[in-house]
């Protein structure tokens, strides 16, 4: 079995407990900070890693007390450092959590999304069986070397992508030519929404599939009351997504649908609390999640997929793979900050 590589961030997570938000122009008291290894590749691989599945993580470090935070961390990990960039400070990702443990990000991006093409000659291919990328990585200044370097090197690897909380910030051209490769695609509902909005336009059927999203949603081997569980939750505008994204689908099956006919590959949208709803071209429908108590929300998608692309690599079906995802999820979510104690997430994984 080949190994799985995560191409992305590993920064400082600043966590920064506040009652609410503040307002501009006022001031909050902040009743807690802590400071943990964070980045979405990072932890998506620290999942894979405590679930002892080979990966690799390709994440540049550069300098800086954030970066040599993230040195120190990664060596007390057992996680070598495979890009020194010393040219540039690295960022780091402020991340203000409500009493309800929801986050809001405020990131500073620096020598952790900056990417040289030569960077990716270091890499052994021929051991890698899975790529994940995230979109906040193609939307920055070198995004295109990430894609590049997919379109290069990965043609002939699962590449699981996530588009990332800012769906409608990447660049349309870099998200077609992603597309173009075939990715498993993994983001959360209203996200899915926004991506189906911009790639597939409106309620019109994706090339490839032949029908339209709400027709197929219809098939033979779907799930009815699974569909209509989605709709009712999904049905609203898009928000927490930004607030000049083309929201034409108004529905999670319908963009799940349209996204899966455009990349030919699954596609899976995950719901919160309700579980993930997916959608592989003959089957579809919710795993279920699992209940727990939020602590905070930092890091839950990318737990998510860490745990999906393990249980995908092994051979699990879709069903049973999510299965899994969604108990290391909840199981993040119910501890403080993105970084969990690798025992947690083994006895959640079980």
């Amino acid at each position: 079995m080949g190994k799985l590589l995560f191409v992305g961030v590993t920064c400082a997570d600043v966590v920064i407990n506040v009652d609410r938000l503040p307002r501009t122009a006022q001031d909050v008291v902040v009743y807690g900070q802590r400071m943990t290894l964070g980045g979405c590749a990072f932890n998506a691989f620290a999942v894979a890693h405590a679930l002892g599945e080979p990966a690799v993580l390709f994440s540049p470090v550069g300098t800086g007390a954030f970066g040599d935070f993230v040195r120190k961390g990664l060596a007390a990990e057992g996680v070598p450092v495979l890009v020194e960039n010393g040219s540039m400070e690295n960022g780091c990702c402020y991340c203000f959590v409500e009493p309800d443990g929801e986050r809001t990000f405020v990131a500073y991006h620096g020598a952790d999304y900056h990417y040289e093409p030569a960077w990716f000659d270091a890499l052994d291919m021929d051991e890698i069986d899975a790529v994940y990328v995230c979109g906040l990585e193609v939307e920055d200044p070198t995004g295109p070397v990430v894609v590049e370097f997919l379109e290069r090197c990965c043609a002939d690897k699962t590449i699981c992508f996530t588009p990332g909380p800012r769906p409608d910030a990447v660049p349309l051209d870099l998200l077609e030519r992603v597309c173009d490769l075939h990715p498993v695609l993994h983001m959360n509902g209203d996200e899915a929404m926004v991506l189906a909005g911009r790639l597939c336009g409106g309620t019109a059927p994706c090339a490839g599939d032949g029908e339209s999203p709400t027709r197929d949603c219809g098939r033979e081997g779907a799930d009815p009351a699974a569909d209509s569980e989605v709709r009712e939750m999904s049905g609203a505008a898009c928000e927490g997504v930004g607030a000049d994204a083309s929201c034409a689908f108004g529905d999670v099956p319908s963009a799940v649908a349209a996204l899966r006919g455009r990349v030919q590959n699954t596609v899976f949208a995950t719901l919160g609390s309700e579980g993930c709803y997916f959608d592989d071209g003959s089957r579809r429908g919710v795993v279920p999640g699992v209940a727990t108590r939020v602590v905070d929300t930092i890091g839950a998608g990318d737990s998510h997929i860490g745990a999906l692309m393990v249980g995908l690599h092994r051979g699990e079906g879709p069903e049973e793979a999510l299965a899994r995802a969604n108990r290391v999820a909840a199981a993040v979510v119910a501890t403080a900050g993105a970084h969990v104690d690798p025992e947690l997430i083994r006895a959640a994984a079980q």
